[in-house]
């Protein structure tokens, strides 16, 4: 898993004043807000009895241990003890993540905290703007990560797992286009003079049944994905037509399981929150009993062996999932490499006095 990289930890609206717990990149995370309203990420492990402090409690601008205790800062220091004289014990300090707010989610900086780079976070802007409605939800996938990128970035299987999202034989009617440019791979799919999907038909404002439609979409390393699918009369320009971009971002649990979160908009009916609702169940049930399962059992079917190794049948929609999945390789190999040249750090816990503040 590529440490080095935003990832998100969780949709801003969802995390009020009760403390969450979430295990990211094989790591426990405690997320909270400040009393301020700022949040925070630190470890989840309490220092003292390992108790998990994302089930504790805010006070003033700490998060208290529910176990001791033991008040910890935004930045993981443990700014206040309840025990004895209240001194700071040695070691009582958990590490911090750099967290960044943007475009409604949280997005959380596993690795070296000095490369954390806001501007690295992809432009996701649009799901900020007063004509775009919005909705978000959230899937856990017991499977790799790499499992569900894969399934997105080919979105030809969408005419044989999709009845909502696709008709009869689309996938031989499609016309694709793969393209790779630094840390982002695209994959273009047109279907043109297509009948209106199922999905469609909720937001198409015009009388043919017919129209020409897009799945555009855009992978940016390691994890998150945005797919630009509209239709528009047969002709017609794209801004003309509806459009529901979705942000899909995933981000490893550990080796074998992944959480999904996503993220659908809409340019029609941004006012009516019962076509909203509908929208959101539609694909919330694609996701769940369809993408879901499929990717569960093909995780189970390839029993922990690695990908490359049972030498895959490519077919033509393949390209940018393989792309991606050299991109990423590299990425981590090079990560990886960057690491071992690096020397240990040194201890940092002082333990000279650690008599002092023993329990008789």
């Amino acid at each position: 898993m590529l440490k080095n990289a935003w990832y998100v930890a969780g949709w801003s609206e969802w995390l009020g004043d009760t403390p969450q717990r979430i295990t990211l990149l094989g790591e426990a995370v405690a997320l909270f807000r400040s009393a301020d309203g700022a949040a925070a990420a630190i470890s989840d492990i309490c220092p003292h009895r390992f108790a998990s402090l994302g089930r504790g409690r805010i006070v003033e601008d700490t998060l208290q241990c529910p176990y001791h205790g033991l008040r910890f800062d935004r930045n993981g220091r443990c700014a206040h003890n309840p025990h004895g004289d209240g001194a700071i014990p040695p070691g009582a300090q958990v590490r911090a993540y750099p967290l960044v707010e943007r475009h409604h989610a949280l997005w959380i900086w596993m690795g070296a905290p000095d490369a954390a780079d806001p501007s690295a976070i992809p432009d996701y802007s649009l799901y900020d703007r007063s004509d775009i409605a919005s909705s978000r939800d959230y899937l856990h996938v017991g499977a790799s990560y790499e499992l569900i990128i894969d399934n997105l970035l080919d979105l030809s299987h969408a005419a044989f797992l999709h009845p909502f999202l696709s008709t009869d034989g689309m996938a031989a009617r499609s016309r694709c286009k793969f393209e790779q440019e630094d840390r982002v791979v695209h994959s273009y799919m047109w279907n043109d003079d297509e009948p209106i999907t199922p999905l469609f038909s909720m937001v198409w404002d015009r009388p043919e049944p017919r129209g020409d439609m897009r799945s555009h979409i855009h992978w940016t390393a390691p994890s998150t994905l945005f797919l630009d699918v509209g239709v528009t009369g047969v002709g017609a320009p794209v801004e003309a037509g509806p459009w529901l971009p979705s942000l899909h971002c995933l981000t490893p649990e550990t080796e074998h399981s992944a959480h999904y979160f996503w993220m659908v908009g809409r340019n029609r009916g941004q006012e009516d929150s019962t076509l909203g609702a509908a929208i959101h169940a539609g694909i919330k049930l694609a996701f769940e009993t369809e993408d879901e399962p499929m990717i569960r059992q093909v995780a189970a079917n390839m029993a922990g062996r690695d990908f490359w190794s049972m030498r895959p049948a490519i077919l033509a929609g393949d390209g940018a999932a393989v792309r991606a999945r050299r991109m990423l390789a590299r990425l981590i190999r090079d990560e990886q490499q960057a690491a071992l040249s690096q020397p240990s750090p040194a201890s940092t816990v002082d333990l000279s006095n650690i008599e002092e503040h023993s329990i008789p």
